[in-house]
């Protein structure tokens, strides 16, 4: 598939749609860029797999604080028998 893109002011170019979905290309995919005798290429980097999960479970309950209060509850308890 050959397209032809612009170059912005910015030095940004739009890779075309088609494109981003044929290789499930995602907002904050990394390239590598090279420049091979005259030619540009951009190869996507591998995905981290745990950047998907960035933010899903903001606003959920804090395991950690919630073991902290079970056990200071638990300590208080066993120090209330003595």
């Amino acid at each position: 598939m050959d397209k032809v893109i612009t170059l912005s002011d910015k030095g940004q170019v739009v890779i075309p749609a088609e494109i981003r979905q044929k290789y499930d290309l995602q907002k904050g995919d990394r390239f590598l860029v090279k420049d091979e005798n005259g030619r540009i290429t951009l190869t996507r980097l591998e995905r981290h797999p745990l950047l998907g999960l960035r933010g899903a479970y903001k606003g959920q309950v804090d395991l950690t604080s919630e073991l902290l209060k079970e056990r200071r509850a638990e300590r208080e308890r066993e120090e209330s028998k003595e």
